[in-house]
């Protein structure tokens, strides 16, 4: 059953006409849906699935992978798929792109749930970026990004019905495209509550930067980029 509606996908193709590069959905989800006493319920895996599989079929700039990290958690480790006390968390979305050299290019850039609500528009924005290569961050910015050489994670909590959230969650996803050493997750609070409980998420957006440094908000990328420097103290 599409969930994409066909006004949507015809939305969804006039954004996505300015891509240029091919970039690769993967999608870590389980096959089976059947639940096992112990194993992460997944709530709406299927309907990650259905949303995946309706976003590819608008453009030939895109393709879907599959991947149960269950049945290979080799792959899931090999790409950084992020863990709890359950295990591999998921659903899960991360990307590739098929580089000018025919090289294949995985990019540190996470969705943890699914990417509904407002969070479907920073998915849309998260192709461009990796298709185009049109880094929206302030150009005074980007020497300092890149002078960065330690490890950072940025976990973003959202819920769907954030207007807030996007900017935070697009934020993190740029400093990860700009910079290696970065990794930016979104996380939806609701689905992955030991995550949440653990950081007294009651607001969102909120971003924890190295499980070190946490922001209450959406704030400009110039401050966010000052958070980062202090956790790496």
């Amino acid at each position: 059953m599409a969930i994409l509606k066909e006004s949507d996908k015809k939305e969804v193709q006039k954004r996505l006409a300015v891509m240029n590069k091919t970039v690769k959905v993967i999608t870590f989800l389980p096959e089976s849906d059947i639940i096992v006493p112990g194993r992460r319920e997944c709530m709406y895996c299927n309907e990650v699935k259905e949303l995946m599989s309706d976003l590819v079929a608008t453009t030939d700039k895109l393709s879907l992978v599959l991947i149960d990290p269950l049945k290979q958690p080799e792959t899931a480790q090999e790409y950084g798929l992020k863990k709890d006390s359950l295990g591999f968390m998921y659903p899960a979305i991360t990307f590739s792109v098929l580089e000018d050299d025919g090289q294949e290019k995985h990019y540190n850039i996470w969705f943890y749930g699914i990417p509904a609500g407002y969070e479907f528009a920073t998915l849309l924005d998260d192709i461009i970026l990796l298709s185009t290569g049109n880094v929206k961050l302030n150009k005074a910015l980007l020497p300092q990004l890149a002078a960065i050489n330690t490890k950072v994670t940025m976990d973003v909590f959202v819920t769907p019905t954030c207007p807030y959230c996007p900017k935070a969650v697009f934020t993190a996803h740029q400093f990860a495209y700009f910079n290696p050493n970065f990794t930016g997750n979104m996380i939806e609070a609701s689905e992955f509550e030991e995550l949440t409980n653990r950081w007294n998420v009651y607001g969102v957006p909120k971003t924890v930067i190295n499980e070190k440094i946490e922001v209450e908000g959406a704030v400009p990328e110039n401050l966010m980029l000052d958070y980062v420097k202090n956790a790496l103290l």
